[in-house]
């Protein structure tokens, strides 16, 4: 999906992974680190990716524990946020309240985002917006 987005894709196995992510970020590291994987090693790493000041957002939910260095995470003054997800009862309720017409992914879609953008804008249009009810990312 990201090479046909035209993303950069990056391998973290790779030996150099720490300089090829520097350098998408200017020679730092990333400001924002979104982890929809819900992979147990790859949220235990999050904090390894960001810089100081950074912040993680766990939307994949792994259901175990997930790990990482305190010294690390204090040292950086790192924000973690957690979004989140549906159960599937709330997915059969919306569905049918759908299929009756009652609703439409119009009224629920309420803000679109720009990716080119979103790491500058996050925190303003995402958290502290209170007229947000469901957003997307555009490529």
């Amino acid at each position: 999906m990201a090479t046909r987005l035209e993303l950069p894709v990056l391998d973290p196995s790779a030996e150099d992974f720490d300089a090829q992510l520097r350098a998408q970020f200017g020679g730092s590291l990333a400001q924002k680190v979104i982890d929809a994987t819900g992979n147990q090693h790859a949220m235990n790493n999050t904090v390894n990716l960001i810089r100081h000041g950074g912040t993680v957002v766990f939307v994949g939910l792994f259901k175990g524990e997930v790990q990482f260095s305190d010294p690390e995470f204090h040292k950086k003054e790192t924000t973690m946020m957690g979004s989140r997800n549906a159960t599937p009862e709330d997915f059969a309720k919306v569905g049918r309240l759908m299929a009756e017409g009652k609703i439409t992914a119009d009224m629920m879609l309420t803000h679109r985002y720009p990716f080119a953008t979103l790491a500058e804008t996050y925190e303003r249009d995402v958290i502290n917006n209170r007229e947000l009810i469901k957003g997307v990312i555009t490529f």
